[in-house]
């Protein structure tokens, strides 16, 4: 057994100690609450390491910084990984909330000003829920139990840029983003959120009571947009907020899972986890029983769907994923042709000119995209 003693100033009990680093001078821990410690290897037999102060320093934490409220995540996180630059003179490291930080040190001397910056930009630092692309504009946003919505900007080569990032005090789990690109759309835990886009803000104008929404979509012309509300499908005029008895959908009987309008708005496709698919005509003739809603199902049994699709050129051709790990192609309310995918999916869609299929892979260890031809 080797001799061992614990050091002086150690950062003492009720302290997790995650990772340690060696550097030609000494090592440094990482650990709870954003803590780090660097230790400097000294000429004293009785104290063989001095502490440098505890990063980041009280000065760096009180400064005003950007993400202030997504710092405050970082600090109460623990340390999970540490790397040292060459020079050693910056930290960076992992933290358990997702995010990899940096730190400007000096080893020569302590650091009174040491304060933690992000390596790039904050990650969400939980599941995303929600994700949509602006048509006109190089823009995505995303949302996510993390309670934040970010906007993201993809018009140079690379990585996304982070434009927006707004905290709430609620889970957001759906994000729609108008064509035009100045307003957006996000379902929260206890009510959906319309939001005027400005250069680096969300401004939220109008809320509407629906808890929970788990899928909303813009129209393609951006007048009208589309929120499931548990069983039901409530569509809305996006410039007046009408939402009148006539846009009120229902058949499911399950809470509905994907909505995808079709190309001249007349209509949309949706599919739930009670196993059905329906098409849905916007407006009806009420006296004519030959043109009621839905215009046409398809359902299989214990089945759940994930998302759904029209061919560009048809509204009778649907293409759905669901639980079964394939892709249905669905004509007429009748499977012609069956995808096996080997995994499950969680979201499909097709380009414009119904040249290929994309879908998402819904496995946590398997992520992936596939591409059908």
């Amino acid at each position: 057994l080797f001799p061992y003693t614990t050091l002086f100033r150690s950062p003492g009990d009720g302290f997790h100690i995650e990772c340690i680093l060696t550097f030609t001078k000494g090592f440094i821990i990482g650990g709870d609450n954003g803590r780090i410690y660097i230790y400097e290897k000294s000429e004293d037999p009785k104290v063989p390491y001095t502490q440098f102060p505890p990063l980041p320093s009280p000065g760096g934490e009180r400064e005003k910084v950007e993400y202030a409220e997504l710092m405050q995540g970082v600090m109460t996180s623990r340390v999970k990984c540490i790397a040292l630059s060459a020079a050693d003179d910056m930290i960076v490291f992992t933290s358990e909330n997702n995010q990899i930080m940096k730190a400007a040190i000096s080893t020569d001397r302590a650091n009174d000003e040491c304060r933690y910056e992000y390596a790039i930009f904050p990650f969400h630092s939980r599941a995303i829920q929600g994700m949509d692309i602006c048509i006109k504009k190089n823009l995505v946003a995303t949302c996510s139990i993390d309670k934040t919505v970010r906007i993201w900007n993809n018009a140079n080569p690379g990585p996304l840029q982070l434009e927006i990032c707004e905290v709430f005090n609620d889970e957001a789990y759906s994000v729609a983003f108008h064509p035009t690109g100045f307003h957006i759309i996000v379902g929260f835990t206890d009510r959906v959120r319309m939001m005027n886009v400005f250069k680096d803000s969300l401004k939220p104008f109008q809320t509407i009571g629906i808890k929970g929404c788990r899928e909303i979509r813009f129209s393609n012309g951006g007048h009208l947009f589309a929120c499931a509300s548990q069983n039901h499908i409530n569509v809305y005029k996006f410039y007046t907020g009408e939402n009148n008895q006539d846009l009120i959908y229902k058949a499911h009987n399950g809470p509905v899972r994907c909505i995808h309008w079709f190309d001249d708005d007349s209509g949309f496709i949706s599919g739930g986890w009670d196993g059905n698919v329906f098409t849905w005509k916007l407006y009806t003739d009420k006296t004519n029983v030959q043109d009621q809603n839905p215009k046409s199902a398809f359902t299989i049994k214990n089945f759940q769907f994930a998302s759904v699709a029209n061919k560009p050129d048809s509204k009778s051709i649907i293409f759905a994923t669901g639980v079964d790990k394939t892709i249905k192609v669905i004509e007429n309310n009748k499977p012609i042709l069956t995808y096996e995918a080997g995994v499950n999916l969680s979201q499909i869609q097709i380009l414009h000119g119904g040249r290929a299929l994309f879908a998402g892979v819904a496995e946590n260890d398997r992520p992936d995209r596939k591409s059908v031809v």
